[in-house]
């Protein structure tokens, strides 16, 4: 067995990492030729090839380098693998990867979770982050293990055989040109062989530490990632999905159209004071419409609410359970209650990602107290670092259509008017400027707060 790696290294930055690559696979019991993608001239050994050259002016685009090179070569080998200069790949794995190939259907391909180590020693997937989340429609079993998608395509990594190279060329999603997308250049060179060729990329997740590798910096833990406890929780969510004990619907789509995902539903989201000036401490019964993990829930209810969750998905409902919060049952029905009525619902930037928001919002009312508070947050599509984008970034140019952007620009106006057709009044709004600029934004007449708030905050009393 012939395997060719290609390894993007630009500068010379990351060269104690590229070291630890090249000695793990010089380890391994296969015939492997190396070829570094660099950006300038450098010796790494008799036994590794250095192509100098960036793909285009933008130096991101190096990683692209490994296209042409595999296209050239594939007579040779019969893998290959493409990979960041800090993104370990063990032969247990790679192993894994050859035997999965055995029983996976030709449109499904392995792939795999970054971990990082804390200094405690404790394991982080640095993977799971932001809006990417497990889907849960996706579980099935393959010749006795359970595999299920998980949204976020990035591993800094991948393998292809000779067959699915042919196969990822002859789709014409793989020899293209330096792009950015979804993704940024970087991450698009490493993920355009699961998004763009015609592959369905799967984690095993009973079987998660064969498929894991190692980000050698472990520079996000703290930042981003989830402890390796927490993501238990979902894969036993997942398990219960595929006995047919939780459901596999989603209350909506958490990602938007627009490049890099702008505007898009966090599934993990820190704590937010102003929810809790809006709030003014009268309520204590609250609903949370569409909740993540639970983490800005369970500082809620810190704060002494009762909390109740109506999750985005069952594998979410798991960890707000996990966290002690009351989990309403979705299952793609009406809200069930059973009769109680709540003092406030929240809603977290999902308003502007639900098909008809009215209708939700109408539902929501009827859980509501007399006089009870409706309060909501929504991204500000049109404050100035939008506005920039918009200027200087072709994706985000044209008419933001709903169908196009795959989400609804709300302005405070527009989102006014629909909380009041709701049968909610009384609407107050709140931005996020400093208080020593509320005056000059009332003077403005909320001009400000649009150009500089990267959020829009109203709420209404149910009329």
């Amino acid at each position: 067995m012939r395997a060719l790696v290609a390894i993007a290294n630009y500068g010379d930055g990351n060269r104690p990492y590229l070291e630890q690559l090249l000695a793990t696979y010089r380890t391994m019991p296969i015939d492997i030729s190396f070829v570094i993608l660099s950006n300038i001239p450098k010796d790494l050994g008799k036994d590794v090839e250095v192509r100098v050259g960036v793909p285009s002016k933008n130096p991101w685009s190096l990683p692209f380098a490994h296209r042409t090179l595999f296209r050239e070569r594939i007579d040779d080998f019969d893998f290959f693998i493409y990979s960041e200069d800090d993104t370990l790949l063990r032969w247990t794995t790679l192993k894994s990867f050859f035997e999965a190939s055995e029983i996976l259907p030709q449109n499904e391909v392995p792939g795999f979770l970054r971990t990082e180590k804390a200094a405690d020693g404790r394991l982080h997937y640095s993977t799971c982050h932001s809006f990417f989340r497990w889907v849960p429609s996706s579980v099935c079993q393959r010749d006795g293990y359970l595999w299920a998608k998980f949204s976020n395509e990035h591993s800094a990594l991948f393998i292809a055989s000779q067959q699915q190279l042919r196969r990822a060329i002859g789709s014409g999603g793989f020899p293209v040109e330096p792009h950015e997308g979804r993704f940024d250049m970087l991450v698009s060179a490493a993920t355009d062989f699961y998004t763009n060729c015609g592959f369905k990329r799967l984690i095993c997740i009973d079987r998660i530490a064969d498929f894991s590798l190692p980000h050698l910096p472990n520079k996000y833990i703290g930042i981003m990632g989830l402890p390796a406890e927490e993501l238990s929780w979902q894969v036993s969510a997942l398990r219960e999905i595929h006995a047919g004990n939780l459901p596999t619907c989603e209350l909506l789509q958490p990602e938007t159209l627009l490049p890099g995902c702008f505007g898009s539903k966090h599934y993990r989201e820190q704590p937010d004071p102003v929810f809790y000036q809006m709030l003014d401490g009268a309520a204590r019964n609250i609903l949370v419409w569409g909740a993540g993990d639970g983490s800005f829930e369970t500082d809620l209810q810190a704060r002494g609410y009762n909390v109740s969750v109506y999750p985005l998905n069952a594998v979410m409902g798991e960890c707000c359970r996990q966290r002690g919060l009351i989990v309403l049952p979705i299952d793609g029905k009406d809200l069930a209650v059973d009769g109680q009525q709540f003092d406030a619902v929240v809603l977290r930037d999902v308003l502007h990602l639900v098909g008809k928001p009215q209708s939700v919002l109408g539902e929501l009312r009827r859980v509501l107290r007399p006089g009870g508070r409706l309060v909501v947050r929504v991204p500000n599509f049109h404050d100035c670092r939008t506005l920039k984008s918009r200027l200087k970034d072709p994706g985000f140019r044209g008419a933001w259509t709903s169908e196009r952007i795959g989400a609804v620009p709300f302005t405070v106006k527009s989102l006014s008017k629909l909380i009041e057709s709701a049968g909610f009044g009384g609407i107050v709004s709140k931005t996020l400027i400093p208080d020593r600029f509320q005056r000059v934004d009332l003077i403005t007449l909320g001009l400000l707060s649009q150009v500089f708030s990267p959020g829009i905050y109203l709420s209404g009393k149910k009329v």
